[in-house]
């Protein structure tokens, strides 16, 4: 079913954000106390951030119903459903990160959801994704094991 909408992939996407924020924002909202504004409790700042990226989200979406498309890939003959493909894909593959960085450690998550975001275009390259995969290999640990302290596991444990 073709869609009068502009920019379908934008409207996807957007909304797909969107919804993760609001998702997220109110586990936050239900699990950690706020705080006051003089005292900021554990949850005043992924709150925050869930509701930025509600309102990028919907900026996104908006964009994507009022702004003329490039006539690439942007409404004519295309469907809701495989503009939905790319923000389910990256979705997906935070998803997967979450789920699975405590059982097989932070570098092999890492680059499961390197190229498990990068399905989410046909216009990547191989060498792009094995690019990225190593540097993140690297910068990830190293930034939040080494410099922040976190206490990831960085391999599995056999």
């Amino acid at each position: 079913m073709a869609s009068n909408i502009r920019r379908t992939e934008e409207l996807a996407s957007g909304l797909a954000l969107a919804a993760l924020g609001a998702t997220a924002g109110t586990f936050i909202v239900a699990s950690y106390p706020l705080g006051t504004a003089r005292q900021l409790g554990p949850g005043a700042m992924p709150a925050l951030v869930a509701l930025i990226l509600v309102l990028l989200g919907g900026v996104i979406a908006v964009r994507g119903l009022w702004e003329q498309g490039d006539g690439v890939g942007d409404g004519a003959g295309l469907d809701l459903r495989a503009a939905l493909r790319p923000a389910g894909l990256i979705l997906g593959a935070i998803l997967l990160f979450g789920g699975l960085v405590d059982w097989l450690g932070v570098v092999p998550a890492s680059a499961i959801a390197v190229i498990g975001s990068a399905l989410a275009s046909r216009r990547t390259r191989k060498r792009e994704i094995a690019a990225l995969a190593a540097v993140l290999a690297v910068a990830v640990p190293g930034l939040f094991v080494g410099i922040l302290g976190m206490p990831l596991k960085i391999w599995p444990t056999l």
